[in-house]
């Protein structure tokens, strides 16, 4: 099938932007440790990255709406170039603070702009293949980022990296691609038009959330986003601890993005065999298990498999619940909708790695995966409910 424009503009753009935050979220993770944070401070920092899009999600849906959806992707990818290149001068722990909440700023205008094109553009029995696609360009960008910067990088002895600078010098350069496929759309209108039955955000977000379908969707989507955000975190730790080199622990970043790459692509065609409901608890049970496995296989191989397993498992997850909540709301509050699944994206993405930082300081960066295990069973049991 020839697809449109817009959307291999979206695919190509995604993939690079998605490429960027898989190179600094783990260079995150070990600047901080060159900082000499704790493990509650990297839980913390990690944390942070979800702290603008809490305040700001359902702000950005009534926004994407006003002004369009092509208007926010541009910023975004502007936004996520100066943030990379904020990132080549944080020398001290304030300064990270800022440049990983900024970044998650970047990121949030580019997922509630990218997320909304499609819900808004795509016709509602495409859902499923467009979304797959959508998510599988971003598992495409999260594949080759963590290899590259991991080579560029390098390693000392200790398992840390011997140059992490030029991981974000990579980082401005993957931003700069995403622009170029988009920068000609800085100028289109919106789709939509806005009228004073849309102006209160927060009674739509309410009534909203109130339907059951969408509020489950959005808490099984957290716990699957919340999940994969932990095992970004915490494996250059867990790897540390393992003394496991940076070049390795990027490979296995990059196998989870490929596992995902492999259920994405094929959602479309699976999700006419096997029912949503189905394929989400099944996925979800496999990915709990190999999150355990993490803890009891020492074996940086075995390691590399089961993160690659939790990869494929959970990557049918994300552009399921975008279909189903898409689906269920009207085309005027679809940018709401995608901000307020975003918004649970993120309300998980902040608090549970500050508590995860804390278990892991408590109890062993173990506790965390296990800690992983636990979140996504409470998922199982809302897709079970549902």
């Amino acid at each position: 099938m020839q697809l449109e424009e817009w959307i291999r503009r979206l695919l190509i753009s995604s993939t690079f932007t998605q490429a960027t935050i898989y190179v600094i979220r783990p260079f995150i993770t070990y600047r901080a440790i060159e900082i000499g944070a704790s493990a509650f401070e990297i839980g913390l920092i990690g944390a942070l990255y979800a702290l603008f899009p809490i305040l700001l999600a359902l702000k950005f849906g009534r926004l994407v709406s006003k002004f369009g959806e092509s208007k926010f992707i541009v910023f975004g990818n502007v936004s996520m170039i100066v943030t990379s290149l904020f990132f080549l001068f944080v020398h001290n722990l304030y300064l990270l603070i800022l440049a990983t909440a900024m970044a998650g700023l970047s990121h949030l205008a580019l997922m509630v702009g990218g997320q909304t094109m499609v819900a808004l553009r795509a016709e509602a029995s495409d859902y499923n293949k467009l979304f797959g696609y959508y998510t599988f360009s971003a598992s495409l960008g999260h594949s080759f980022g963590p290899i590259i910067a991991g080579l560029l990088a390098g390693s000392l002895a200790n398992g840390l990296p011997s140059q992490s600078n030029k991981a974000f010098i990579f980082a401005v350069l993957l931003s700069s691609l995403a622009l170029i496929p988009t920068f000609k759309w800085r100028k289109n209108q919106p789709i939509l038009e806005i009228t004073s039955e849309q102006s209160s955000t927060w009674v739509s977000a309410k009534n909203m959330l109130s339907r059951k379908e969408i509020s489950l969707s959005i808490f099984i989507s957290l716990a699957v986003a919340t999940t994969i955000d932990l095992l970004v975190i915490f494996l250059p730790l867990l790897g540390k601890e393992r003394m496991i080199a940076p070049s390795f622990i990027g490979l296995i970043i990059s196998l989870r993005a490929i596992g995902s790459m492999g259920s994405r692509l094929l959602l479309g065609k699976v999700s006419k065999y096997i029912k949503d409901k189905t394929l989400i608890m099944s996925t979800i049970s496999i990915t709990a298990l190999a999150c355990v496995g993490m803890v009891y296989f020492q074996s940086p191989q075995v390691l590399a498999l089961l993160v690659f397993i939790a990869g494929f498992m959970s990557g049918f997850g994300q552009p399921i619940t975008m279909s189903l909540i898409s689906k269920a709301t009207d085309e005027k509050d679809r940018a709401l909708a995608v901000s307020a699944r975003l918004t649970g994206n993120r309300l998980g993405q902040f608090f549970l790695p500050i508590l995860a930082g804390l278990l892991a300081t408590g109890a062993g960066v173990g506790a965390v995966f296990w800690a992983m295990a636990g979140l996504l069973s409470l998922g199982l049991l809302a897709a079970r409910s549902d």
